[in-house]
């Protein structure tokens, strides 16, 4: 079938609205529309419209509770694809278990996910999912050694949940090594004063590539998680990555005491002058996570749905 394709993209508005403004400027020619149908009503109200006339609704964010988009979108036969992210799966799991959901979002809609662990637990739901990742890097970062004078560890935990997030395994981190910089961004942590004298908590900043550029180690040790984009992007930047859970590049620390082994190791190796900056990890994301691969597989599998409608 022929005219403009129209997707419509729900879900996590922050990674919605950033995935809807990279697709429409990689494929200018079809419609791309992120709509925040969890907060803000006039997006609802859209949606109502939209949602009928598109091609396809992709979600960053699985469910299997009731959702009125998605039941628009299967009364009206439009195809769902659910991306399903982390915290998404352990809700599903308790609604599975407690026998509260919808039989019909399992069979019915297309699902993805970004790693290999959420699509065994996404199984537990009778949920066979393909690995299809949506965060995107156009370039490739100037990489470049860290500009901060004392070895910095950065972590990323949101100010919601935020012990969920690690927290107080951070916080342990820095009272562990105090000649060592710790620095949090997305949380002011002010529910756990007082802090480590050598600990920083930012709260929201606007300017990351600046706090990336001072870091020597980002670190994300979260109680569950799916493929995150700080990881993603700590790699994309040529850091050191430590991480809960195994993939490429990172260095795997599945408990307190592998973390305190590689931040050791990797303090060592910091005062014996030797290179920190992680060349494979941001070869890796160059190779693995660029616009014509993320993105470009994004509009064809699109089209191919439109085609089948």
């Amino acid at each position: 079938m022929g005219g403009r394709m129209k997707v419509t993209i729900v879900g996590l508005p922050l990674f919605a609205n950033r995935l809807a403004e990279n697709l429409s400027a990689y494929d200018p020619n079809n419609s791309y529309k992120s709509l925040d149908t969890y907060h803000n009503k006039i997006d609802r109200v859209k949606a109502a419209l939209r949602i009928p006339k598109s091609d396809c609704v992709f979600s960053i964010n699985g469910t299997i509770l009731p959702s009125k988009a998605f039941d628009l979108a299967f009364k009206k036969k439009v195809p769902v694809i659910m991306n399903w992210v982390g915290t998404d799966v352990i809700n599903a799991l308790r609604a599975y278990k407690l026998g509260n959901y919808r039989k019909e979002y399992i069979t019915d809609a297309i699902h993805f996910c970004e790693v290999n662990w959420i699509q065994e637990e996404l199984q537990e739901l009778g949920i066979k999912a393909e690995i299809v990742n949506f965060a995107a890097f156009e370039k490739s970062f100037d990489l470049k050694e860290a500009t901060s004078e004392k070895f910095t560890v950065l972590s990323y935990i949101p100010e919601v949940r935020a012990d969920f997030y690690g927290i107080d395994s951070f916080i342990g981190l820095a009272n562990k090594f105090p000649e060592i910089d710790f620095v949090i961004v997305g949380s002011e942590a002010q529910d756990y004063e007082p802090l480590p004298s050598n600990l920083k908590a930012l709260g929201w900043v606007d300017n990351m590539a600046e706090i990336y550029d001072k870091s020597h180690v980002t670190v994300r040790f979260p109680e569950h998680d799916g493929l995150s984009n700080f990881i993603l992007e700590s790699l994309a930047r040529g850091k050191k990555v430590l991480y809960k859970y195994p993939f490429n590049y990172c260095e795997y620390c599945p408990d307190e005491a592998e973390l305190e082994k590689s931040i050791q190791a990797l303090y060592g190796e910091y005062k014996e002058g030797k290179s920190l900056v992680n060349k494979d990890g941001a070869s890796f994301i160059e190779s693995n996570f660029n616009s014509d691969l993320i993105l470009g597989g994004l509009v064809e599998i699109f089209k191919q749905l439109k085609n089948r409608k």
